[in-house]
């Protein structure tokens, strides 16, 4: 794991875009997946998207920890879609560089 000095905002800002574009496809994918598995692989592909969204909620914790000085506008950097009007210039951002990504 990288240092504190290591870890910074921008840092968590693409790993929250990276992450958030992950979480958009997979959620498209298990739905399309979903017409062609038995019940069993539905739930291995469920508790895979498990994992994601637990890792999610650590590496945010983790922003929080690191940087207590933060509003509540970067809740969207993990979170949210990637198709809907951005909630605030965070959130936007984060967007854009999801979209960059893409």
């Amino acid at each position: 794991m990288k240092n504190k000095k290591e870890r910074t905002l921008e840092l968590y800002k693409s790993i929250g875009a990276e992450m958030r574009l992950v979480k958009n496809l997979s959620k498209k994918m298990a739905s399309d997946v979903s017409l062609v598995l038995s019940a069993s692989d539905k739930d291995k592909l469920g508790k895979a998207l498990s994992i994601i969204d637990d890792i999610s909620s650590k590496a945010e914790d983790n922003m929080f920890r690191y940087y207590p000085e933060l509003g509540d506008e970067y809740i969207n950097v993990f979170y949210g879609s990637l198709n809907s009007e951005p909630k605030n210039k965070i959130d936007a951002e984060i967007i854009k560089r999801a979209q960059a990504v893409a």
